[in-house]
């Protein structure tokens, strides 16, 4: 089959799963685009047409902007959401508005949202977890990122959004005397931030650095979702220090380290870097956990392509 797979642009959240994810349904045969949303550019007629020309079969994409969907609406084909964001909608209800015009088929890993689809007569695929993005060979150690902790995300909001003022408690402000570095766009400047990850950097950060941090926004956690962070971090075998978010965490738990006050984040990571090798096993089964549910992500997706 022709599948048209869009992503963000780099440095954006989906940039990397949804090319890699478009790569893995490459492997099963099908005939694949991928392609970089809009956001929010005005496309010209030329360009529309030649997506239309396409003629796809399939179209895979998390959330996209306004100028994207318009293009997805014009396509008479197969439509796979995956929501994990409410992304440029008023409410997350509000995605109910727009089945057979942004999507046909959803997935999703909200059990509030399969509640909500469900209860709307709209099948819904759940899965757990998003995949894993890290390919093996991309887990290198490399000396710039042999930091004692660090945290990749952006900031932005995160800097004075009340919904973020119990993470800049934990983790934003520093968390001690040690090479805590944090990484990604929307920081100011600072020895403690340490700017825009290259793209193809998230493994050798998290195979390098000897702990991490990790957060679920108020969005995500309020439905259920956790981070595609915590996944990518367990699968390079890197401790995750994190707060104990009220959700069902899939039994994801078993493999965190978690934390309520700066105090014990520092004790946390200073535990984890001393002794390592008493936490080697988990960390082991952390990895082998995450590989099961990229399993069974693909195999949900999968399903929904061809059936």
């Amino acid at each position: 089959m022709k599948v048209i797979v869009f992503h963000q642009p780099f440095p954006m959240g989906n940039y990397k799963i949804c090319t890699v994810i478009a790569k893995k349904i490459a492997e099963q045969g099908h005939e694949v685009y991928s392609l970089q949303q809009l956001n929010g550019v005005v496309p010209d007629d030329e360009y529309v047409q030649q997506i239309i020309d396409l003629n796809p079969d399939v179209v895979y994409s998390e959330m996209l902007d306004a100028e994207t969907f318009k293009i997805v609406e014009k396509l008479n084909c197969k439509k796979i959401l995956t929501y994990c964001s409410k992304g440029i909608l008023p409410k997350w209800d509000s995605i109910l508005d727009y089945q057979n015009i942004w999507y046909t088929d959803i997935m999703t890993n909200s059990k509030v949202m399969e509640k909500i689809f469900n209860d709307n007569n709209i099948s819904v695929n759940r899965f757990e977890l998003l995949p894993n993005t890290i390919y093996k060979d991309e887990k290198i150690y490399t000396r710039e990122y042999n930091h004692d902790c660090v945290f990749l995300g952006m900031g932005f909001n995160r800097l004075s959004s009340d919904d973020y003022k119990l993470e800049r408690e934990l983790f934003f402000n520093g968390i001690g005397d040690l090479d805590y570095k944090i990484y990604g766009n929307g920081w100011p400047q600072g020895t403690m931030f340490g700017g825009i990850l290259p793209a193809n950097d998230i493994g050798k950060l998290y195979s390098s650095s000897k702990t991490g941090l990790a957060i679920i926004a108020k969005g995500q956690r309020d439905h259920g979702m956790i981070n595609n962070r915590y996944v990518e971090m367990a699968y390079c075998g890197l401790p995750i220090v994190t707060y104990k978010y009220d959700i069902d965490w899939l039994g994801f738990d078993k493999y965190l380290y978690f934390t309520d006050s700066k105090s014990k984040t520092l004790d946390l990571v200073m535990e984890l870097i001393l002794n390592k090798d008493k936490y080697q096993n988990n960390l082991n089964k952390a990895t082998h956990f995450i590989n099961k549910k990229t399993d069974e992500f693909y195999d949900k997706l999968f399903h929904s392509i061809g059936k």
